[in-house]
């Protein structure tokens, strides 16, 4: 059975310093560092992965870019998220659309 609440993503232009302020709070499972990118996943409950990357996105650098998908199987959607320098913006779509746009793919 599939967690409940999955969370992928990446960010680029983090600083070591940035970093060091956020990972305390970090509430996913895994998150890795280096070289100023941050690469992140969540398989289980609920956690609050959305303010997490609000607060990331406030400590990216000038330079600095990041993308995620939250996925929520119990309300059967997909949250996609951009992260440029103080700002993180979503576009919610349910899985199904989503996976609409892939059939057939593997035909190819």
């Amino acid at each position: 059975m599939k967690p409940a609440f999955r969370v992928y993503g990446e960010v680029r232009g983090l600083s070591p310093a940035a970093w060091a302020a956020l990972a305390p709070e970090c509430p996913l499972e895994s998150a890795q560092y280096q070289d100023g990118r941050l690469a992140f996943e969540h398989e289980a409950g609920w956690v609050d992965a959305e303010g997490f990357l609000e607060e990331l996105a406030r400590a990216l650098s000038p330079d600095g870019a990041g993308h995620a998908d939250i996925i929520d199987n119990d309300a059967w959607t997909i949250t996609r998220f951009t992260l440029t320098p103080g700002k993180a913006m979503s576009q919610q779509f349910g899985i199904d659309d989503v996976l609409e746009n892939t059939k057939g793919e593997g035909n190819l």
